[in-house]
């Protein structure tokens, strides 16, 4: 007599779906039978949240399919996205990338996968009093996160001053953040920690957004890390790397050549901050630990034991400033934090544009 599949009980089923770490997985777990599949996607599976993350390459002039490269199958799957095309994008480790039209100034949040899409309040609501010029406008937001799946809040980093604004859910309109009158403008990264907003200033200093009073203000938080190399070429982000607060300074070298200007990686220090005294320690291993950088909102994934997935790594994508059409090039990678050496992405496709770089997004089928 065959195996009744179906009958198997669902907490057994569910702990079977939490030994798989990517999407291919899931969807092969879930396609077995409708049983398997409820417990692929129970909300009790906590894997969910740690799927190994896609690369959504570079856009392609005049084409409304996208390609997003799996490192766990090492396999590039096509979509067909006209939601996107023309469009500005942001990815995220919950599924939804960010998209803000250039002409419309509308801002949305939208799954590839499950084509869902929700709407948030337009650009125009927190650049009022800003240069009404529509190249200001076409840049007009850097850095857009979410603080999980929706409904959820959402802050941006806008305007060539880098300011700060937000949105909860029910909002119409973006709110800006006030500023303590010792802090100025010029933010690099957002990330959502412990039920708090905490936002980086390019100089490294700290901070956290505090909701308690009528208006939500940007406090100092903690000071910029010690022993930072005193130079002007990096990038900065802030990632939860398993439960703890790190700040990645990402260093890159200037390329000029007759035609162009390109901007290289060369290292990266991560730094963990002790939340008690308010200070950093440099990292000297990520442990078990991958951080995904680049233009989206920063996150961290646990090793699973991937054969394409190393741990201890920093996977980068470009991330420079796209409103220059002097600065293009490519840099993408994968920086070995103990040892210092840059690999390639293993994928062949074009990893650059100026309208929409390549981005890491956790894919989640709903």
């Amino acid at each position: 007599m065959a195996p009744d599949w179906s009958s198997i009980p669902v907490d057994l089923l569910r702990l079977v779906a939490n030994k798989a770490h990517s999407l291919e997985d899931y969807v092969h777990f879930g396609a077995v039978c409708w049983s398997w599949y409820h417990a692929a996607t129970s909300t009790k599976n906590n894997n969910l949240k740690s799927l190994f993350p896609w690369v959504m390459l570079a856009d392609r002039e005049n084409n409304d399919s996208h390609g997003f490269y799996s490192l766990s199958s090492n396999k590039v799957y096509e979509f067909d996205l006209p939601e996107i095309v023309g469009k500005r994008c942001w990815g995220s480790p919950f599924g939804w990338l960010v998209i803000a039209g250039i002409d419309n100034m509308e801002i949305q949040l939208f799954n590839p996968l499950s084509r869902a899409s929700i709407s948030l309040p337009s650009q125009t609501s927190f650049m009022g009093d800003e240069n009404e010029n529509s190249i200001m406008h076409y840049w007009s937001v850097n850095k857009v996160v979410i603080s999980s799946n929706p409904p959820c809040m959402v802050m941006a980093i806008y305007s060539c001053y880098r300011k700060l604004a937000f949105v909860k859910p029910g909002d119409h309109v973006w709110s800006k953040i006030r500023l303590d009158n010792t802090i100025g403008t010029g933010f690099s990264d957002i990330t959502y920690f412990n039920g708090d907003f905490f936002i980086a200033k390019c100089t490294g200093q700290l901070l956290v957004c505090d909701f308690s009073g009528i208006d939500p203000v940007a406090i100092e938080f903690a000071p910029s890390p010690l022993g930072v190399a005193d130079e002007a070429r990096y990038l900065l982000y802030l990632v939860d790397l398993g439960g703890e607060l790190c700040m990645v300074f990402r260093y890159s070298d200037v390329i000029e050549t007759i035609n162009n200007i390109s901007m290289k990686t060369r290292s990266f220090e991560v730094y963990k901050l002790d939340m008690n005294t308010k200070t950093w320690k440099q990292m000297d291993s990520l442990g078990d630990w991958s951080l995904f950088v680049g233009n989206n909102y920063t996150f961290s994934v646990r090793d699973f034991g991937y054969t394409d997935c190393r741990s201890s790594c920093i996977y980068f994508t470009h991330d420079y400033c796209q409103c220059s059409d002097q600065i293009s090039g490519n840099d993408t990678g994968i920086y070995n934090y103990e040892g210092g050496e840059i690999h390639a992405l293993p994928v062949s496709q074009d990893l650059y544009s100026v309208l929409r770089p390549p981005l890491w997004i956790t894919p989640q089928l709903f």
